[in-house]
């Protein structure tokens, strides 16, 4: 059970990456007047994936670490990331749903929605750093 959420959460990262590439060509095109092709179907459909895999998987990891550990501080820095990314990735949800619903020209959405994605983004990849710490201490041991 422990295991499960490290391998969901490492796929939904990395398939958060690539979801990021995909609109990143989208902000190019949009503010730096590059050509470039948004495949805007793979980014709805990979990036819907992509937050339920996340959100899916932190729930997982505080019920897994709550039922073996007893509290899920005890994880430290890890618990505390965790913490931070879900309004992120809320944030990044609920402004995808809302272009995508409501199809029109956006200039300031589609930014907010790519903070909030990369910031989850980030902080998912700072999270693997602490996860490891966590396997190391606590599941290897």
């Amino acid at each position: 059970m422990l295991w499960i959420h490290p391998l969901l959460q490492l796929a939904a990262t990395g398939l958060a990456v690539y979801v990021l590439s995909l609109g990143w060509v989208r902000f190019q095109v949009n503010h730096f007047g590059k050509r470039g092709k948004f495949m805007w179907a793979d980014h709805v459909k990979l990036g819907k994936i992509t937050h339920i895999m996340w959100m899916a998987g932190l729930v997982l990891g505080q019920y897994a670490v709550t039922r073996e550990w007893g509290s899920n501080g005890v994880t430290g820095n890890h618990y505390i990331i965790g913490q931070m990314i879900m309004p992120c990735i809320a944030g990044g949800y609920i402004t995808g749903v809302i272009m995508d619903r409501d199809k029109k020209k956006r200039r300031y959405m589609p930014l907010v929605h790519g903070v909030f994605n990369a910031l989850a983004l980030l902080l998912a990849l700072a999270q693997v750093a602490t996860g490891w710490l966590v396997i190391r201490e606590f599941m290897l041991n």
